[in-house]
């Protein structure tokens, strides 16, 4: 049989089964082309089973994660089965890639550690994987030998998210240095044979960062606690609007072209973490966001309503990707991790969004 026969026959067997083949997979090496829908999920390595099994007089966390049970039970994120266990949620959910919370640590079951184990199972669950680096706003010294380590460590990993050859990477707290500093950290890397893909996280807030662009090809705003429901569509809009000017007068002129990243977000609770105010709503309080609203209740979906409206204010702006925040960060109850309270109830609603991201229904 012919090769080209063969690989219709391939083809059309995977549609049938409701698999539908990557533009961008047959060059692993180049990863995804820059104009390919990539949606991505924030993921947390700092858990241990004293969150869940322990007060805090004995060791636990002061957060209030006795109210969320992990289908997955009480886990500790180095534990190999358990980030098998999420990477099944996340193929379930039809998430294309992630960002693992991550800095510089060689303490034993550390980030260094548990983001060497996160590579390695991801390759088996067609998942990328790159970092959102806490560090942004340590000193640049330290931010070179990090973001050196990770993506000279991982640039060939057939797991490394990449856009067209460029290993991606995310920096929280970017706004902590200038525009031109960020530059100097990228060129050096690209002396060293690295050529990065920078995205700017949780940085976008009221339109600061849009200076950013030129070292960074994106921006993304983490939490959407501090806009009004009735507001983030134009907010949206707005950061789309910020990419299209970049792209009409630098961007595609010095071949750096900007992606709008939109986020969506099921809901959002830090009243329980310690340091932080009581529910007041401000960015210097504890943020809140109730899952069964968005502006006024889905009369339909009052369980999802919150998710539901973020997807759709942020495909108002036409985005290039979309960002989930987050997969499994429980402290602040803005998972689509599987629990016994909600079972799988976010996980497909995430299924159902990448589908009509993506055109696929």
């Amino acid at each position: 049989m012919k090769k080209t026969a063969l690989l219709f026959l391939i083809v059309c067997f995977g549609l049938a089964l409701g698999v539908v083949p990557n533009a961008s997979a047959n060059d692993s090496s180049k990863g995804f082309a820059f104009t390919d829908k990539v949606v991505l999920a924030y993921y947390y390595i700092w858990f241990n089973e004293n969150n869940w099994i322990k007060t805090v007089a004995e060791g636990g966390r002061k957060e209030g994660l006795e109210g969320l049970h992990p289908l997955v039970g009480a886990y500790n994120s180095w534990d190999p089965t358990i980030i098998e266990k999420h990477m099944q949620q996340m193929n379930r959910a039809l998430i294309d890639a992630l960002a693992v919370s991550w800095w510089y640590d060689t303490k034993v079951n550390g980030p260094n550690h548990i983001l060497d184990i996160v590579f390695e199972k991801a390759a088996a669950y067609n998942l990328k994987i790159t970092i959102d680096y806490e560090r942004g706003g340590a000193p640049l010294e330290t931010i070179n030998h990090d973001l050196f380590y990770f993506l000279n460590r991982y640039k060939n990993h057939p797991a490394m998210l990449k856009v067209e050859g460029c290993p991606v990477v995310m920096i929280w707290t970017a706004w902590a240095h200038k525009p031109a500093e960020w530059k100097g950290v990228f060129d050096r890397l690209e002396k060293t044979g690295i050529k990065a893909f920078p995205i700017m996280s949780g940085s976008y807030q009221n339109g600061r960062g849009k200076e950013y662009l030129g070292p960074f090809r994106s921006l993304e705003e983490y939490t959407l606690v501090d806009i009004e429901d009735c507001q983030l569509a134009d907010f949206m809009k707005t950061m789309r609007g910020h990419i299209d000017d970049y792209n009409k007068t630098k961007g595609f002129k010095n071949s750096k072209p900007a992606q709008h990243h939109a986020t969506i977000s099921p809901g959002y609770d830090e009243t329980k973490n310690p340091g932080r105010k009581t529910k007041n709503g401000g960015y210097k309080g504890a943020g809140w966001k109730d899952r069964t609203k968005f502006g006024v209740t889905y009369p339909d979906d009052p369980d999802g309503a919150y998710y539901r409206g973020t997807f759709e204010a942020a495909m108002s702006s036409k985005p290039d990707w979309l960002h989930i925040s987050t997969f499994n960060e429980l402290a602040e109850f803005s998972h689509i991790e599987a629990t016994f309270e909600d079972g799988y109830k976010y996980i497909d609603l995430t299924a159902e969004f990448v589908r009509k991201f993506k055109g696929q229904e």
